[in-house]
Formats: structure tokens, sequence, C-alpha cells
């Protein structure tokens, strides 16, 4: 019975710690630019401006849990320091955002908002 209980314990705790690990991993602080690309003005800030930073949501107005995502200095902070900054997007935690709709954002925008991390989150 003692085996069982350390058994759940594990599982929980490895399930709770393994949940969006790839989203808690900061930048290397040795991060390269690949491209010019993946940049938040070239491919994040029309993504963001249309599925994040409305009204009610994550505006500066609104900063709905302290998340403001409608300029550059704002959305790059949320993308290195938030824990679910992406996981939410995927659907793979909760609350899940866009908030109230069925699916994620399509995997074509949320990809580019993953390479411009990748690319080390560029102007």
């Amino acid at each position: 019975m003692k085996n069982v209980g350390l058994l759940i314990f594990i599982a929980i705790a490895i399930f709770y710690f393994g949940s969006c690990t790839k989203d808690k991993m900061p930048v290397p602080p040795d991060c390269i630019q690949a491209d010019t690309l993946n940049t938040y003005t070239k491919s994040v800030k029309a993504i963001l401006d249309n599925q994040c930073a409305s009204s009610g949501c994550h505006d500066a107005a609104t900063a709905s849990s302290n998340v403001i995502l409608d300029d550059f200095p704002h959305s790059v902070s949320a993308a290195k320091t938030n824990t679910k900054f992406f996981c939410v997007m995927e659907f793979t935690c909760t609350p899940h955002m866009p908030q109230g709709f069925a699916t994620p954002i399509d995997t074509s925008e949320l990809n580019a908002i993953k390479r411009w991390r990748d690319n080390c989150y560029p102007l």
C-alpha cells in the first residue's frame, strides 16, 4: 500500500512538473538571432493584435491576468516570464486562449510565435 502511494505521488509530480516544461525554459543568455524574418514586427505583432491584445483581454487598459500583449516590451516580457504563455494557446494547460474559443489559435500563427521565441525575441 505504501508503494502505491509513492507511485501515485511520483506520477502526479511528473505530470505537474512536466506540463509546459518547454514553455518554462527561458531563452538561453547566449541566444543568437538566427534570421531577420521571425521578428515581432514582421510576424508576431499582427497575430497578438488580432488574437490577444483586444479590449477586455490583453491590451494595456484591461491587462487580463496582468498580461499585456499590445506592444513589444510587454509581449516579449510575457513570452519570457509567463510560464503559461505558450501552453494556454496550445490548449495544453488552462485557461485556454483565446478565451471563449473552442480551438487553439491557428497552428501557423502559433508556430510563428514559437519561431520568434526560438529566434531570441527580436523586435
